[in-house]
C-alpha cells in the first residue's frame, strides 16, 4: 500500500507510462504478458546462419523418400526469442535499448530465463556462461549503458547462467552494408577472460536483443569457437520473422 502511494505521489512528476504508450505502469498488463511468452525457434528465419550440407544436380531417392534437385541447409546454432520484432514488443525493445527506459532491463531478464534454461538443459549443461553480443562505442555513449551487458547481469542474477562479459568489438558495421556483407560480419575478442574460457573449453549462450538476419550471431559464434568455447545457441528478446506454425496457410507478406 505504502509503496504505491509512493508510486502515485511521484507519478505526478515523472508520469509512469508504458512503451506502448498507456499511461499508469511503466509496463502495462498486456506488454508485460509478451514478456511471458513461451520462447520459439528462430533460427530456420535467419539467413546468415544457414549452412549448406549437401547439393543434388539431379533428383535422388533416399530410403524411399524422393529427394528434388537443389541443396539442403543446417542452421548454424539454434536461436530462441520470445516474439515477433514487431507492435508492442517493438515498442518495448526500441524503449529499453534507445529510449531510456533502461528499467525495462530487470524485467526483460527473468522473461529469458527459460530459453537460457532450455538451451543448457539440451545440451545437458548446468548454469552455462552467458555472453552479450557487444555493442559498438557510439552506441553505448549514446544510450548511456551496454544494455546487453546489463540484460546479462540481470540474466545471471535468475540463477540461469553466469556472467562471462569479455572485451569484443564488431569489426564492422552494419549499417550501409548489403546482405553479403552483413552476412560475413566478424567479431574480434580480446583479453585474459577470453584466452581462458577458450582454455576451458567453456559452454557459452550468446545474448542478444534482435536478430534479423543473424550475421551478427553468425560472427558471435565464429570469434567464440575459435578461440575455444562451445556454443550452445543464442537467446533474443525477438525475431524479425518468425517461422509459420504447422499447418498456417496464411500468406507470410
Amino acid at each position: 500500500m505504502l509503496r504505491e502511494v509512493i508510486a502515485q505521489t511521484c507519478a505526478l512528476v515523472a508520469p509512469r507510462q508504458c512503451p506502448c504508450g498507456r499511461e499508469g505502469a511503466r509496463l502495462c498488463p498486456a506488454c508485460a504478458a509478451l514478456l511471458h511468452a513461451e520462447p520459439r525457434r528462430v533460427e530456420s528465419c535467419c539467413d546468415a546462419l544457414q549452412m549448406l550440407t549437401s547439393a543434388r544436380v539431379r533428383e535422388e531417392r533416399r530410403e524411399g523418400e524422393v529427394l528434388p534437385a537443389g541443396v539442403d541447409h543446417t542452421p548454424l546454432l539454434p536461436v530462441l526469442a520470445l516474439g515477433e520484432y514487431g507492435g508492442d514488443l517493438q515498442r518495448l525493445v526500441l524503449a529499453w535499448k534507445n529510449g531510456g527506459m533502461l528499467h525495462l532491463g530487470a524485467r526483460i531478464a527473468p522473461a529469458l530465463d527459460p530459453a537460457v534454461r532450455r538451451l543448457a538443459a539440451e545440451a545437458g549443461i548446468d548454469a552455462p556462461a552467458l555472453v552479450p553480443v557487444p555493442s559498438r562505442r557510439s552506441a553505448r555513449l549514446r544510450r548511456g549503458e551496454d544494455h546487453t551487458a546489463e540484460l546479462v547481469r540481470a540474466l545471471a542474477r535468475t540463477g540461469a547462467g553466469r556472467a562471462l562479459l569479455l572485451r569484443a568489438r564488431p569489426t564492422t558495421a552494419q549499417d550501409g552494408q548489403g546482405a553479403r556483407q552483413r552476412r560475413t560480419r566478424r567479431i574480434r575478442l580480446d583479453g585474459r577472460r577470453a584466452r581462458e574460457a577458450g582454455r576451458s573449453a567453456r559452454p557459452v549462450i550468446i545474448i542478444d536483443d534482435v536478430v534479423t538476419t543473424g550475421s551478427t550471431l553468425r560472427g558471435m559464434h565464429e570469434a567464440l569457437t575459435e578461440a575455444g568455447m562451445e556454443v550452445l545457441g543464442a537467446v533474443v528478446v525477438a525475431s524479425a520473422r518468425i517461422p509459420h506454425e504447422r499447418g498456417d496457410s496464411s500468406d507470410g507478406g
